[in-house]
């Protein structure tokens, strides 16, 4: 009796600290890191664990071909297959039933031999965790290889038709996000989401030739700044300048995440956009996070940076004032209505007509952006090394793997190409120079 208790406040203790201090909620109160070491770990740096599900009370999951489940955590063997039809797996207090038979266990582990396998309506690759929560639920985690999830994450975020420049950028984007939060992450039972609290990644049910190529021709690349990797944020639109990292959250101040101006982005269809909302429905809204206000009087920005956008919005209602940071503002208002903090706010009688420009945070790369200079002939390491100042790229490779010959470069060759970049890089802001006033004054 004494064990299964022990075990019980084991997963008590976790679940709690899982709750309170998951990685990707903006405000913990901690001042999170934005650079580590790449460790010399070739499971940190090769294969992540996505959240495909979560508090879920069952699922269902099969395969086609050959299949092996074993049990966590120990990692036993359960049970075996030339294929598994689509069989519901749900939590029990004793364990985990999968199908007819129980099994007295935490978790579960799945693996195909064609590396595929269906969980729900969606395919994934590689291996399947099902793992019981301490509130009689399931958490569903995709373990697969970076490139094979990239491959499922390059399509969701970028229209994967765009010039292949734009697409590979994004690909080297995702992986550095994916290999950082890897790292960052690595105590807990999974390192991402599968939504935009991570990257969006929809397995193979989405998988494009185009954004799989890019891909392919990025195996392994990542950025880092002295041999460090950070967090390589990114976004739909900037509106015309990207913006600081810490910022918007409270993160450690970076040298690649500072912001640059971004006159690129003019074609996206969210570079302007307005939204009117009504005072009852922002206090409704308000209310529903436990920021209960009476009489909305006015909205007014505070501390704006260098593009314009506030940290802080300050609320003037019938008893008093509310500050909120304006990233946590925009996303009670709601996301899809207020697609950014570069924003003016008019109050209108009982209305406020908001005034924006920009889809997203603002920080790193904008896709937009990195879309039309593609166009213009950039190569994608040139759009990469502008959106992050003082960044390079490194690949994986160089950290797991014995060196390839065949990729060894001389000094003279390195030294070279670092002119040629250098240059690059100048010519992309030089080449607007001319237009840029007229831009700056527009914003």
């Amino acid at each position: 009796m004494f064990l299964p208790s022990i075990l019980s406040l084991r997963w008590a203790l976790f679940f709690f600290l899982f709750v309170s201090f998951w990685p990707w909620e903006k405000e913990v109160g901690e001042v999170k890191k934005t650079s580590f070491e790449i460790p010399h770990d070739s499971n940190l740096l090769k294969v992540v664990r996505v959240a495909l599900f979560y508090e879920k009370r069952q699922v269902s999951v099969s395969t086609s071909a050959s299949y092996e489940m074993s049990g966590l955590p120990a990692n036993q063997l359960l049970n075996k297959g030339s294929s598994l039809a689509s069989t519901t797996i749900r939590p029990e207090s004793s364990g985990i039933r999968v199908g007819s038979s129980l099994y007295s266990v935490t978790g579960l582990r799945i693996t195909s031999q064609t590396k595929e396998l269906q969980v729900e309506k969606k395919k994934y690759r590689n291996a399947i965790r099902v793992l019981k929560n301490p509130t009689g639920s399931l958490t569903v985690v995709n373990e697969t290889d970076v490139e094979d999830y990239l491959k499922g994450v390059v399509p969701a975020e970028m229209n994967p038709t765009w010039p292949e420049e734009a697409l590979k950028a994004q690909a080297v984007v995702s992986r550095t996000y994916a290999i950082f939060k890897n790292i960052e992450n690595k105590d807990f039972p999974f390192t991402l989401s599968s939504d935009v609290g991570s990257q969006v990644y929809v397995g193979e049910s989405l998988e494009h030739p185009g954004s799989s190529r890019a891909v392919e021709r990025t195996r392994g690349e990542i950025l880092t700044h002295r041999r460090k990797i950070f967090p390589t944020f990114f976004h739909s639109t900037c509106g015309g300048r990207t913006t600081r990292a810490d910022y918007q959250w409270k993160i450690e101040p970076h040298p690649s995440l500072k912001g640059v101006e971004c006159p690129f982005c003019r074609g996206s269809k969210f570079y302007g956009w307005k939204a009117e909302m009504a005072a009852s429905e922002i206090q409704k809204l308000l209310a529903k996070k436990g920021y209960s206000i009476q009489g909305l009087e006015s909205i007014t920005p505070q501390e704006e940076d260098a593009s314009g956008r506030p940290r802080f919005f300050v609320i003037r209602h019938g008893s008093g004032s509310l500050k909120l940071t304006a990233n946590e503002f925009r996303l009670i208002l709601g996301s899809d209505r207020i697609r950014s903090t570069r924003m003016k706010i008019e109050n209108s009688g009982d209305k406020f007509l908001v005034r924006g420009r920009g889809w997203g945070h603002g920080v790193g790369l904008c896709q937009y952006g990195a879309k039309h200079l593609a166009e213009l002939g950039y190569r994608y390491r040139d759009i990469l090394r502008y959106y992050y100042p003082e960044s390079e790229i490194q690949n994986l490779e160089d950290f797991v793997g014995p060196e390839d010959p065949r990729s060894r470069v001389s000094i003279g060759e390195k030294q070279g190409r670092a002119k040629e970049t250098k240059a690059k890089e100048g010519n992309i802001f030089k080449r607007w120079y001319g237009n840029i006033t007229s831009y700056i004054e527009d914003l």
